[in-house]
């Protein structure tokens, strides 16, 4: 067994010194070699958590512990963002995604670092403030990242929007991989681009890009239970009646976003 004792340090003449009674000494007798370290180092630092649209279970509201201490040792930063799936219900641990705002830190070793704790490699995104809040204007997916999260600090994020109907476009060419290469994706990459389509349409329908839209707007175009329906389990006619819907829909946003690419 381990005997701890708090003690204050004295000044001497010529050395700083810790007095012992002899009625403390039991574990601590003449000679014996001990570790002295700051009490303030012992004391484990408590990182606060705050979620917005979420509530995290006890194993992952560990992890995110573990996440958040790990990179608070590891350099400075004004704020800790963690979001994607690995906030979803459940035990999904595949994806991390951390936002660190302002940091000044080693990427590299901080992955790392992670990964060799956590067991998980992280997304890592190191971002100016600037930066981060002009992705939320014109953005969808940024904006979508931010619709829930768990952050070490309080955030409020101005949601004002500015389209930028280019990069529109950029992201609506890689979606049509759900159009042209279904049949090639998993069923995580199908989910992800479908998200990621329905959040464009809604960026630019000038809706909210939350959660909970997205799987409305899904609802409405495909009809209900569309992900279990047809990527889990449909095939044939689910899937040509899918992607026949995807089409036209497509074909839309497609022309309304070159539209406003050519102004």
């Amino acid at each position: 067994m381990v005997k701890e004792l708090v003690k204050k340090i004295s000044k001497g003449t010529r050395f700083n010194q810790i007095y012992l009674q002899k009625s403390e000494g039991l574990g601590f007798e003449s000679g014996k070699t001990v570790i002295i370290r700051a009490l303030a180092d012992a004391i484990a630092k408590e990182l606060p958590i705050f979620e917005y649209n979420v509530k995290l279970n006890s194993l992952k509201k560990e992890i995110v512990k573990t996440i958040f201490k790990i990179i608070d040792n590891n350099g400075s930063y004004d704020n800790i963002i963690i979001t994607g799936s690995f906030l979803d219900e459940g035990f999904n641990f595949e994806d991390i995604d951390i936002i660190i705002i302002n940091p000044k830190i080693d990427k590299s070793a901080l992955k790392d670092s992670i990964r060799q704790s956590i067991g998980i490699a992280p997304h890592l995104i190191l971002i100016d403030s600037e930066s981060f809040n002009k992705g939320i204007r014109r953005d969808p997916l940024f904006r979508l990242m931010v619709d829930r999260y768990v952050s070490i600090k309080r955030a409020i994020f101005h949601k004002d929007k500015k389209a930028n109907y280019k990069l529109l476009d950029i992201y609506l060419i890689k979606n049509r991989n759900l159009v042209d290469g279904y049949d090639l994706l998993s069923i995580k990459q199908r989910k992800k681009l479908l998200r990621d389509f329905i959040s464009i349409k809604l960026f630019v329908d000038d809706k909210e890009v939350t959660i909970k839209n997205i799987k409305n707007e899904i609802e409405r175009i495909f009809g209900n239970e569309v992900i279990e329906k047809l990527f889990y389990y449909g095939d044939g006619e689910a899937k040509q009646e899918f992607i026949a819907n995807l089409k036209k829909e497509f074909n839309k946003l497609e022309k309304r976003i070159l539209e406003n690419v050519s102004k």
